[in-house]
Order: structure tokens, then sequence, then C-alpha cells
């Protein structure tokens, strides 16, 4: 037995959707003076300042001679909730660091937990780690704590229509880019020229909006020349504008084309300033930010500090935090300054 149309028709439809959001953050936790504080005695903890993930108040716990249940050479660490809340799911990690942002132990991570001010306040672990085991490579009496904290909101299920809608797309305007129907500007770059649509770049930046619909948006050139760029930037800074994607970064494998990737990286990142693209540029930072080293340091901190990248000057600092690597960077550049 089969159902007709006009009978499939009168089954009642229902949906209903259930939603978790995540958000984190992270806090450290620097004790000056570390071997002074081991003199507090076992049971006895040192805390942290509040600090704030996912709207709850949150410090580090920290037992230098690990609480009474831990065993011998062991330090405690946890996670406790300063907020008043009935449940909190919560997730954390931790890690030992010395003074200079260098791991001294392996990061450890619990799972998921329900935390609560009546039932359960802190969560963590008794039995950390041995303290023999980076107190001999402890430098200046100081020892830092890394808590990296997520926070799950669950929100109550709600019904949905039955009909999906689709998801915004973006795709035609590739099309448009590639068929060039309808362009009405041209820029010349570098000797290569590249059409596009006025109100679509200037939907998308408001330098595009202030130079086509400006108080001088009849001063522009028929073909509009672009300085100190090159080609494939200006080309991939379209893609991106018609996309909101970076085809080239995906597309990139290898060693030496991985290294050519950064530097497409780079320079589209000042494109992307000069034109106010600012998603464009947090994709750049966030692949720059990953490839620091001491051979690229000086460059792309400079780059940082230029176009105002707080995320990525951060981890230029703290590549120069190590004593090696800073008086390897600072003899080269003395050298470049010589010849």
């Amino acid at each position: 037995m089969s159902l007709s149309d006009d009978d499939s028709a009168d089954i009642p439809e229902t949906a209903s959707r259930r939603q978790v959001e995540k958000a984190a953050g992270s806090h450290t936790f620097k004790i000056m003076g570390y071997s002074l504080e081991m003199e507090i005695g076992k049971g006895n903890c040192l805390e942290s300042n509040t600090f704030n993930v996912g709207g709850y108040d949150w410090s580090i716990q920290y037992y230098p001679n690990g609480t009474i249940k831990a065993e011998d050479d062991q330090i405690s660490i946890f996670i406790a909730l300063k907020s008043k809340a009935k449940e909190v799911k919560t997730q954390a990690s931790f890690i030992i660091l010395n003074e200079n942002g260098f791991p001294l132990s392996a990061s450890r991570a619990f799972k998921v937990a329900t935390l609560s001010n009546d039932k359960m306040p802190y969560w963590g672990f008794t039995n950390f780690a041995k303290r023999s085991t980076f107190e001999s490579i402890l430098k200046d009496d100081c020892l830092v704590i890394k808590c990296t904290v997520h926070v799950y909101k669950v929100f109550p299920v709600e019904a949905l229509s039955p009909y999906h809608v689709p998801s915004p797309d973006v795709q035609h305007l590739s099309h448009l880019l590639e068929a060039g129907y309808g362009m009405d500007v041209t820029f010349n770059v570098n000797g290569q020229t590249f059409n596009a649509h006025k109100c679509i770049l200037a939907a998308s930046s408001q330098v595009f909006r202030a130079q086509f619909f400006g108080p001088l948006k009849g001063k522009t050139d028929a073909i509009i020349k672009i300085e100190d760029m090159e080609a494939p930037v200006f080309k991939s800074l379209l893609h991106f504008i018609y996309t909101q994607t970076v085809p080239e970064f995906q597309e990139i494998n290898g060693s030496e084309k991985k290294h050519n990737s950064k530097l497409m990286a780079q320079h589209l990142l000042v494109a992307a300033d000069r034109y106010s693209l600012e998603k464009l540029k947090i994709i750049c930072e966030s692949i720059l930010y990953s490839s620091v080293d001491r051979r690229n340091v000086v460059t792309l901190l400079s780059l940082a500090e230029m176009h105002n990248c707080f995320h990525l000057k951060r981890a230029c600092i703290k590549v120069l935090a190590s004593p090696e690597i800073l008086d390897e960077v600072l003899t080269t550049e003395q050298l470049k300054v010589g010849r």
C-alpha cells in the first residue's frame, strides 16, 4: 500500500532545534618567588585574580605542595567558578610555563564538566604533575600557569518551521566577476588590467565607496592606476570581495609554495588594510600568526606595527622572548646595517 500525493499532503510536519554556543578565554597566573611559596605547606592554595569567560567569573587555584589527597611530590591545579550559577558546562586546560612563556610540563585538559556553586564549584587535577619534573629547569624563581577555559551555553529547544531556508549564497557574484557582465570600472595594476563593478566594490570597502561615490567621484580616471601593489595581490583582493574567500592559500602546497603563500599573505594584509577590508585582514593575520619564527620575526613584527595587528605583534614578541633567538636576530640586523 502506498500513499498518494493527496494523502502525504495531509501528514503534519514539525521541526525543532537545539543550539549550543561556546565561548573561550585564557588567563595566565604568574608566581614570583616560587621557592618561597613552597613553604605554605600541603593543602594550601594560591589563587589568581578572577577573570571572565562566557559571562562567568573564574579563578585558578594552585596548590604548590598539592591538596591533602594529592600524592607526594605532586602539584594540584583547579579552575574555580566564582559567579553565582546553578549549572555551567565548562572545559579547561592547564600548562606550566617559565617566565619567557616556554612550556615546562605537558598540557592537561579535563572533559566537559558541569560546575555549580552548591554542588561542584571547582574542577581540575589533584595530581597534575611532579614538581621535580620542572623545578630543576625553572628560571628566575618564576612559574607561570596558563589556563584556557571553554564555556558552553545550551539554549532551550525551540520550534522551527519545517521548511529549510538556504544559506546566503555569494557564488553568483563570482560568476558575475568571471563573466564580466555590467562591469563599469577598470584598474591598471603593474601593467595588467582588471575590470569590476563599482557598486560591489563600494559595498565591501569604504575606501572604494568614497572613491566612486564620494565628493571626488567625478574626478576618477577612466582607468584607475593602482600603485605599490602587484597584480596577483590585487586579483586576490577582487576575488575576496566577490566571494569572501581566499583560495590561493588553500591551493598552494609544498614547502617552497608554502613559503610563497606566506609572502602572499603579507602583501594581501597590506592591501586589506589599505582598502579597509577587516575580514580579509584578519584572515591574513591568522595565517601569519602561526608562521612566526626566527627567520621572519623582524619582518612580521614591522608589518604588525605598521598595520596595527595586535595578535601578530604578540606572537612576534613571544618568539623574541627567547634570549637565544633575540641575540641571533640582533646580530643579523647589525650585520645588515654594517653592509
